[in-house]
């Protein structure tokens, strides 16, 4: 979300910053919403610049504000208030001179507008850039570490452009990346080892002995000496004739009651 400060002198980036689990104590209430909004200065060339782009398919040099038009954000014309007319050459060749001028897009001058956009401050910074310019540390020991100055300027080209790429176009950002001359990390081929093993099929068949080995087992042919509890001995005395089984009770009827 862009914002334009008073009397259109500057175009204003609301940037947000959320966490989980992030509340604020305002007086003695809590507020349940902590994000954190900061509003930062934008160049409102980068706003201008996909108005210019859109218009050069037609290959004419027309007047700023006719190029800088937009039915869905009628707004947008307050962007022409934030920049000064000498501003657009950085972007666009101009013809003409005072209030008259007429301009077109210009893929070479952007190009080296955006470079040195990208170079300004970030390669004479303390910012450290490592892990593919995806990790910031800061650290005050950049002048011990000029043996690697090669590699690590191409580090914070990478990681400068990627900021720039952020307000432009995906194409106009590849073009930025081979004007800077920066060299992407190669992808490396993962190569895939031998496949493992097959494990042997299973049969369903059993296979058959070679060998009868029962004949080595030892049989042994004494009584096992089983103990008896007292009520199993108790019960033995007994003289059960007469009696019938308890499973007899269970049993199913006879063919002679099932006729009656």
């Amino acid at each position: 979300m862009f914002l334009f400060s008073k009397e259109n002198q500057q175009v204003l980036e609301v940037l947000a910053f959320q966490e989980d689990f992030r509340s604020w104590f305002i007086g003695e209430s809590v507020q349940q919403d902590g994000s954190l909004h900061m509003v930062t200065p934008v160049d409102p060339l980068f706003l201008i610049l996909p108005y210019l782009v859109k218009a050069y398919e037609s290959g004419m040099y027309m007047p700023i504000d006719q190029l800088v038009s937009d039915d869905q954000y009628p707004e947008c014309t307050r962007l022409l208030s934030c920049i000064d007319p000498s501003d657009l050459e950085h972007i666009c060749d101009v013809k003409g001179s005072g209030d008259v001028r007429a301009c077109r897009y210009s893929e070479e001058r952007t190009l080296e507008w955006l470079k040195q956009k990208a170079t300004d401050k970030l390669t004479d910074s303390s910012v450290k850039v490592a892990g593919g310019a995806q990790l910031l540390t800061f650290t005050h020991s950049l002048k011990t570490e000029q043996a690697s100055r090669g590699k690590k300027r191409n580090d914070y080209l990478r990681y400068a452009c990627g900021l720039v790429s952020d307000y432009i176009s995906t194409d106009l950002s590849k073009q930025l990346t081979q004007h800077m001359g920066i060299k992407l990390p190669e992808k490396k081929e993962v190569k895939c080892g031998e496949p493992p093993a097959k494990k042997a099929k299973l049969s369903s068949e059993i296979p058959e002995a070679a060998e009868d080995y029962s004949k080595f087992a030892v049989k042994d042919d004494k009584p096992k000496n089983t103990k008896m509890t007292a009520a199993q001995r108790a019960l033995s005395k007994v003289d059960k004739t007469g009696m019938k089984s308890i499973s007899s009770f269970f049993s199913p009827k006879t063919a002679a009651k099932n006729k009656k």
